[in-house]
């Protein structure tokens, strides 16, 4: 182990290395906050192939500060296998950064355990969690030890790391459209704020959410700091804090897909829906026997729908043409997963194998599937809108399943939301509803006008 701590000892090290793969465990300053909050305390890094491992020291009591510069001159033709690329993206912004998790992940369906901790660490943030960059002072030995953890952990399953197309998508466009999204940031009202959360979280009036995408379904989680932001409360006021950062010339705006799962399975299995109606309208128009429905029988109608969709649909729906095909297609994954072992996700093509899975029924694996095509659509079409839109001010600040929230600048005007809803909707396929508001909860809906 060789701690680099000048410009001239890393140059050394680079020319010996710059022609291999790299894992990089880094630790932060801090490791309690938002990494956009944060800075670089050290860097881990292991050299396969040459067995070497070295950490750089850019932030700690026990060594010389280099500067974070040099993370530039890290290799950009050869693999660096990070923990953690989401955060690191923020200080190596680099096409060639791979998620140690993302390795684990495709081979297991579960990531990388977080639970490195050394004993020293453990004691440092039990009796000092309050000292500001508490790493800076916890001994580079107990960095170097928890950092040789997670390097071991990882080459336990590196013989199966495979970059294919699928693992390219999760990795790159997936993984960066989420850190794009976080790094933007929500904007609070910080009197508001405090009423409902810990105000510690807030950061120069911005709190900042953090997605998982490694869950069974595939289906990204969104939590930092004891708040779910998949699942802020409108009622309670946990979502009135959250306004824009353009002030006067600012103000909320959501983008809410219509009757979403019903439509992704419409294209799963190969079904149009009439244009101009609700598919909840016309699916009642077959549960009722009717075609114009009550308001009672549209909400009813919704319920129907759903149940169908999470608990299996019932023989007496099988003669509605829509359920009859998604009955054939729920048999044909069915079959394949069992006779394969594995079935592949509808957009991306990762493998979801038996072994990831305890217990599975056919039900079930439709619903999987489902998640996964509504995710791996929505990284697509949020990875689109990110590419088009640099030029704006704007800000798309949260993604929440078949809801996208914008902190909107006025100033950007009407050319934004045509981009925004071209992507979203694909030529009225995926219709969405509008709503605009001086803060997240007190949101209206609006007809579009554009």
């Amino acid at each position: 182990m060789t701690i680099i701590e000048t410009i001239s000892e890393f140059e050394t090290f680079l020319e010996q290395s710059k022609n291999y793969d790299w894992l990089i465990v880094p630790t932060y300053c801090n490791g309690s906050r938002p990494v956009y909050t944060d800075s670089i305390s050290v860097v881990y890094i292991y050299v396969l192939n040459l067995d070497e491992e070295v950490l750089a020291v850019f932030n700690h009591t026990e060594g010389l500060s280099l500067s974070i510069d040099l993370l530039t001159q890290f290799p950009k033709d050869k693999n660096l296998f990070v923990y953690n690329k989401k955060r690191f993206k923020k200080f190596l912004n680099t096409d060639n950064l791979i998620d140690m998790s993302m390795v684990e992940y495709f081979y297991n369906n579960q990531p990388i355990e977080d639970d490195f901790e050394t004993p020293a660490h453990e004691f440092f943030t039990r009796n000092f969690g309050n000292f500001n960059n508490l790493n800076t002072i916890i001994p580079i030995s107990k960095h170097i030890e928890k950092s040789q953890a997670i390097s071991q952990r990882f080459l336990d399953v590196f013989d199966f790391y495979q970059n294919d197309t699928a693992f390219e998508k999760y990795n790159v466009l997936m993984l960066d459209s989420l850190q794009q999204i976080e790094q933007n940031g929500l904007f609070v009202n910080y009197e508001q704020f405090k009423k409902k959360f810990t105000e510690h979280l807030i950061h120069d009036n911005f709190v900042y959410s953090e997605y998982n995408i490694y869950t069974t379904t595939g289906r990204p989680s969104n939590r930092y700091g004891g708040i779910n932001f998949a699942a802020l409360n409108k009622d309670n006021g946990q979502r009135a804090p959250f306004v824009s950062r353009f002030g006067e010339n600012g103000f909320m705006l959501s983008f809410d897909y219509d009757a979403y799962h019903l439509r992704l399975l419409a294209e799963l299995v190969d079904y149009e829906f009439p244009d101009n109606v609700s598919v909840h309208q016309y699916l009642g128009q077959f549960y009722f026997d009717k075609e114009t429905l009550s308001p009672e029988e549209y909400s009813e109608s919704k319920s129907i729908s759903f149940k169908q969709l999470y608990g299996g649909i019932g023989s007496e729906y099988l003669t509605i043409p829509f359920f009859a095909k998604i009955h054939e297609y729920t048999q044909l994954i069915w079959n394949q997963f069992k006779e394969q072992g594995y079935i592949e996700t509808p957009m991306f093509s990762r493998k979801l194998f038996k072994s990831f899975f305890t217990e599975m029924n056919a039900a079930k694996l439709l619903n999987y599937m489902l998640q996964s095509f509504e995710t791996e659509r929505n990284m697509a079409v949020i990875h689109n809108i990110l590419l088009r839109t640099k030029s704006f001010s704007s800000k798309l600040i949260l993604y929440t399943y078949d809801s996208f929230l914008y902190d909107f600048d006025k100033r950007d005007g009407a050319d934004l939301l045509h981009i925004i809803k071209e992507e979203l909707e694909q030529q009225g396929k995926y219709p969405t509803k509008i709503e605009i508001g001086p803060d997240y909860s007190n949101m209206i809906g609006v007809e579009r006008k554009f």
